[in-house]
């Protein structure tokens, strides 16, 4: 009996095969569907075994209490926006660039880096206790003049250029690399790294000075600013309590410029909440100006506040032969006019090109000078 059902199973596939040969079009459909199944397994298993040798590298940082119909950017963009400003004004997301959490980073860039923020840490991160920085400047002072580098006065007619360092802070090996460079520069820290007093500590005293760069609301629906941003959809008590929050993470800076931020510098009415703060706690406030409708040195200015823009954006094109061509530019700018303020990131390339450029331009008579003295009125040939 058994073997009777296997020679009609038998008979009945092989009348299944005649007829895909007796028909060319079926024969063709059978193929195809052969194909289309091994390839569709092919890329399951490929994928499968990609995730399992690549794992997830990305900075995890979770902005706080973000309605989700008012997520950042998802409005359509109706302002300049970093990626349409041109060159040399398109800045770069240092946190996009030469990770310093990728699985890619050099053994040295390892070791040297504690900060690292855990996946839905960033709520953690920005509700640590501020970081404390002994005093032993004059009280009385307003922190832009209290914590100022103080550097001999520069002959008339020299060239001067303050060199901004922006993202600083979640790479302990970068601060270390930025504070060793022998110019003076001025390093703007993000409020939610780890460990703040004592990277400012070392930066100051290795004769640089700090600012405190505040993440804010950017249009790039991609881009997110950190814990603790300044976003347009927030409250105006809300703004002012998270601006607070973020300025008491740390001591010992000058003031303040805006990390991000293409949409809430554009928002007069949060801005100027932002700015009475910073005005009533004595501290300088520098226009990242990454749009062009930002009202932020505006409302500064009518503050009677040191105020400045930033010239130029060193490393809009993160490789070394484009940034040292952003400094030539810079180094000019300063030559017509008697100041530029040039704004970096903590790149490697952007450090190796700095190392390169400022001795040489010291040689050609160019003075470094830190924010606090480039914001002082009446510094530059023309405005």
């Amino acid at each position: 009996m058994a073997r009777q059902s296997r020679d009609k199973a038998g008979s009945e596939e092989q009348g299944i095969f005649e007829k895909l040969l007796e028909s060319p079009l079926r024969l063709i459909i059978f193929c195809l569907a052969l194909l289309l199944i091994s390839l569709s397994g092919g890329m399951l298993i490929g994928s499968l075994v990609k995730e399992q040798r690549e794992p997830s590298a990305r900075i995890v940082v979770e902005v706080p209490t973000i309605k989700p119909d008012a997520s950042v950017g998802a409005e359509a963009v109706t302002e300049e926006s970093p990626e349409t400003l041109p060159s040399p004004s398109r800045p770069v997301d240092a946190l996009r660039h030469d990770n310093p959490y990728s699985v890619s980073r050099t053994e040295e860039d390892q070791s040297a880096h504690s900060d690292k923020p855990q996946e839905g840490d960033g709520e953690k991160v920005a509700s640590l206790p501020p970081a404390s920085l002994e005093q032993d400047d004059d009280s009385t002072l307003p922190p832009w003049k209290r914590y100022a580098v103080k550097i001999p006065d520069v002959a008339p007619g020299t060239p001067m250029i303050a060199i901004v360092i922006d993202d600083v802070g979640l790479n302990k090996g970068r601060v270390q690399q930025l504070a060793d460079v022998p110019e003076i520069m001025t390093l703007a820290f993000l409020p939610y790294a780890n460990g703040l007093a004592d990277s400012v500590r070392l930066t100051r005293d290795k004769g640089h000075e700090v600012m405190l760069h505040l993440p804010m609301e950017p249009t790039r629906k991609t881009a997110n600013p950190g814990p603790n941003a300044l976003l347009k959809d927030l409250g105006l008590a809300e703004i002012r309590k998270r601006t607070i929050a973020n300025l008491d993470r740390f001591s010992g800076y000058v003031g303040v410029n805006n990390h991000m931020g293409s949409k809430f510098t554009a928002y007069e009415e949060g801005m100027a909440v932002v700015m009475d703060v910073l005005r009533d706690r004595g501290y300088l406030f520098l226009d990242s100006k990454t749009t062009s409708k930002s009202v932020g040195y505006k409302l500064a200015k009518e503050r009677g506040m040191p105020t400045g823009i930033r010239d130029v954006f060193i490393d809009n094109a993160i490789n070394e032969v484009a940034i040292l061509k952003q400094l030539q530019v810079t180094e000019k700018m300063a030559v017509k006019n008697g100041l530029a303020i040039a704004i970096g990131h903590p790149h490697k390339e952007t450090i190796n090109a700095l190392k390169k450029w400022m001795p040489e331009a010291v040689n050609r008579g160019i003075r470094f000078i830190p924010i606090s003295k480039a914001l002082v009125p009446a510094q530059r040939v023309s405005e």
